[in-house]
């Protein structure tokens, strides 16, 4: 797919972020114009995730073949930049490759540019190609109930610890006597003549 119109590629990323979501079994809500820093908000029982979505077919010339770089600069934040409250997770689509990089913000704030590489284990991005999990496990912003507080976490695999024996007794000794007896150090030729 060749977009050259930014915004056009734009809103046909979201399209495709939205349709694979609902595939996903994602419920998915959209606000109204372009005011918002994110694109898409899931419903997850619940709980809300906001997604902005990049999309990138532009090779990075000065890094290795196959690179693809996403800008995350924008014009409303402070020198142009995300802040926390903008999202929850950054959805990057590497339109060549049809592969989705889900990442947390706390991962990608603070930059300028990401820069995937699909196919490589050595990239720092390639844990969350294709990571719609972290947005099912993880939703970020659990909905409130007046006068309730709900409590959410997440349990794994529970190892139960090892079973300690119960110590045995400590022998009293009689009083005047110290708690143990220093051991008489016998001569070899005595413990020989013991044995034999």
């Amino acid at each position: 797919m060749d977009i050259r119109n930014h915004k056009k590629r734009g809103q046909w990323a979201e399209l495709r972020f939205m349709t694979k979501a609902s595939e996903l079994g994602f419920q998915i809500a959209e606000p109204r114009g372009d005011t918002a820093q994110y694109d898409v908000v899931l419903d997850i029982g619940g709980r809300f995730a906001r997604v902005q979505i990049k999309s990138t077919y532009h090779g990075d010339s000065k890094a290795t073949p196959g690179t693809y770089e996403a800008s995350l600069l924008h014009a409303c934040g402070p020198k142009g930049l995300y802040r926390a409250s903008d999202f929850d997770y950054l959805a990057i689509y590497c339109i060549p490759k049809d592969v989705w990089y889900i990442i947390p913000f706390a991962v990608a704030c603070e930059k300028h540019t990401i820069r995937i590489c699909p196919g490589d284990k050595f990239n720092q991005w390639e844990q969350y190609r294709e990571a719609w999990y972290l947005l099912e496990d993880r939703a970020p912003c659990p909905l409130r109930k007046g006068g309730r507080v709900d409590l959410y976490g997440i349990i794994e695999d529970y190892v139960a610890p090892p079973r300690m024996r119960s110590p045995v007794p400590h022998r009293r000794a009689p009083a005047g006597e110290p708690r143990w007896k220093p051991r008489k150090r016998r001569s070899r030729a005595a413990r020989q003549r013991e044995l034999g």
